[in-house]
């Protein structure tokens, strides 16, 4: 047994290469639209400390646009006071507007991710202490293989002179992050100098983990190889146990690599939905070779004891034939809330639903689905059928686990049949993960008050009869607070992509500084008639973005219906729109054609 489940470890490790995870994959994600809205009395505090970390990072842009130069200056140390992790968009136009009147000096005082959208010029130091700064900034707000980090990349290799493909580990040092982005020709030609680094990296490409294995199994000093190594030696390479393959863990001696993998198992407490993925697959690999029993007995020596259900690493001690068979009733029923966490392969889950439904044959009652969730896997449409419940918590529950978009669309369905409120707390269930997957009658039986309480709901991406339909709802729901700028804006951002030409000139006027993203998503309709002089207003400090999404349809279409002479005066580089003495003639349809 105890060498099945040495052999189940070494795929349970390998299988990190397929995923490419690492332990910053087991942190919680940033929320894309933070629950605490930044409040319009931010502008007239006299002391920005006095506001809460989730109060700062909930800022938009338009809300620098309020604030004088030094105002400015005191809100982003503010912000570095506090440690506010900030988005790609709040760190763009918090840059912009720093630089816009000189260069920045004492920038320690500013968040580290800043340097990522500041130039060399608009910094006082050396180049080695600028590329130094990149290096300890959050590079994945940049997209990989983006121009903008190949562009920082290039400019760090130029800055330490480093020509070739040799990079000494002093110097890898000063890359920091960036040596993520080098190809595996640096990684074999310098060897052991780039492992720290590395070992910090989000993921890797298929080259650069065959680069890495290389240097890992040469064996270098003061490494040494994988037959050699310690537990303190794992720890040091934890960011590189997904590109082990069976070649090296089978190196690394047993008493070693046993006691790690618990603790770090208990140090790093993964998600569910990864682990579930995770063991399915290194359990799928193991079908072939693995004997199976199935006398339908529970053998005494593999009993499941209390303090065994505690353990994290149940689904490596027991088979799927062990759990059918030692794992049911009651017994099963009063552990679902301590094992529905666990890392259970396919044909795991799929026994302990079998003993569920031998208990519950008319389907589960509502008391048991908050727990339900890790078994979606197994579970099919005749199933949910079975299924009552009309309480939004549950439904977070199911949903939490994040199911596939066709399961994620049916318990939606049974939640809204069975009479669940299409409430706040619902729509935060459903979030933006699956905003796109309701149907018009769910849709036209949310209010404006669910809008309004929710702060995980966010439309923006979905079709165009889904923005019409929330946009009014929307609209209502945060007319109280329409004439307080920015927060009315940031609470009607997601649901603009249903707005009409009227509400986006209004919102024109009040300093929104619109960014290109939300814009690309407006309805054309609404686009169209706006002047150059209501886009400039709504862009505000994006305007100069406008040129490099010019192939953006709804943006190409309003270039050609303005004239060029209107577009010069934005002094941004837009052509393309009419010569001067055409006039733009609607184009009628073929219904008005037959009227005239």
């Amino acid at each position: 047994m105890r060498r099945e489940a040495f052999a189940i470890m070494l795929h349970l490790l390998s299988f990190f290469l397929i995923t490419g995870w690492t332990t910053a994959t087991f942190s919680s994600p940033e929320l894309e639209f933070p629950a605490a809205m930044f409040p319009n009395e931010v502008k007239e505090t006299s002391d920005f400390d006095s506001l809460s970390p989730s109060i700062l990072r909930g800022f938009p842009c338009a809300t620098l646009a309020q604030l004088d130069d030094i105002r400015v200056q005191q809100f982003a140390r503010a912000l570095k006071r506090k440690d506010v992790r900030l988005r790609r968009d709040q760190l763009s136009c918090l840059a912009e507007r720093l630089t816009l009147y000189g260069i920045l000096k004492d920038f320690d005082e500013f968040p580290k991710d800043l340097i990522l959208f500041v130039s060399p010029l608009d910094y006082t130091g050396s180049c080695e202490e600028h590329i130094s700064r990149i290096g300890k900034a959050n590079l994945e707000l940049l997209e990989k293989g983006s121009p903008e980090r190949t562009r920082l990349l290039s400019e760090g290799l130029s800055c330490l002179k480093i020509s070739g493909v040799q990079v000494t580990k002093e110097e890898a040092e000063v890359l920091g992050g960036l040596v993520c982005d080098l190809g595996a020709d640096y990684i074999v030609a310098s060897g052991i100098n780039l492992l720290k680094e590395l070992n910090r990296c989000p993921s890797f490409t298929l080259d650069q983990i065959k680069a890495i294995r290389d240097v890992l199994q040469k064996g270098d000093a003061p490494l040494g190889p994988p037959s050699e190594w310690s537990p303190s030696t794992l720890n040091e390479l934890t960011g590189l146990i997904r590109t082990f393959n069976p070649s090296i863990l089978q190196m690394i001696p047993k008493d070693v690599l046993i006691p790690w993998l618990k603790q770090y198992a208990e140090r790093f407490h993964m998600p569910r939905k990864q682990l579930q993925s995770l063991v399915q697959v290194f359990w799928s690999k193991l079908q072939s070779s693995r004997q199976k029993r199935d006398t339908g007995e529970c053998s005494p020596d593999q009993t499941i004891t209390d303090e065994m259900l505690k353990d994290e690493l149940l689904p490596i001690w027991y088979s799927p034939e062990d759990l059918k068979a030692c794992l049911k009733g009651q017994r099963l029923v009063e552990s679902l809330p301590t094992i529905s966490s666990y890392a259970f392969t396919y044909d795991q889950l799929l026994a302990l639903k079998q003993n569920l439904d031998q208990e519950f044959p008319n389907g589960y009652p509502s008391s048991l689905l908050p727990n339900m969730g890790f078994l979606m896997p197994v579970t099919n449409e005749e199933d949910i059928k079975k299924w009552n419940y009309t309480s939004p918590e549950t439904l977070n529950s199911l949903l939490s686990v994040l199911p596939e978009d066709d399961m994620a669309k049916l318990l939606i369905e049974r939640y809204v049949d069975s009479g669940g409120p299409m409430n706040g707390t619902a729509l935060d269930a459903i979030g933006t993960r699956y905003a796109c997957l309701l149907t018009q009658e769910q849709l036209n039986q949310i209010d404006e008050n669910a809008l309004k309480t929710a702060t995980q709901f966010n439309p923006s991406k979905c079709s165009q009869p889904i923005l019409d339909n929330l946009y009014p709802k929307a609209k209502r729901a945060f007319s109280d607070r329409h004439n307080e700028f920015p927060a009315y804006y940031t609470f009607i951002q997601p649901y603009l992509g249903g707005a009409p030409a009227e509400d986006l000139r209004a919102l024109s006027k009040n300093n929104v500084n619109m960014d290109i993203e939300t814009f690309e998503r407006l309805k054309k309709e609404s686009v169209l008639p706006l002047t150059v002089k209501d886009v400039r207003a709504l862009l505000g400090t994006n305007l100069k973005q406008l040129p490099d999404h010019k192939d953006n349809p709804t943006i190409r279409a309003w270039i050609h219906n303005q004239k060029q002479s209107d577009l010069d005066s934005l002094a941004i580089a837009l052509s393309g729109g009419l010569p001067n003495g055409y006039i733009n003639i609607p184009r009628l349809s073929r219904r008005k054609k037959r009227e005239i």
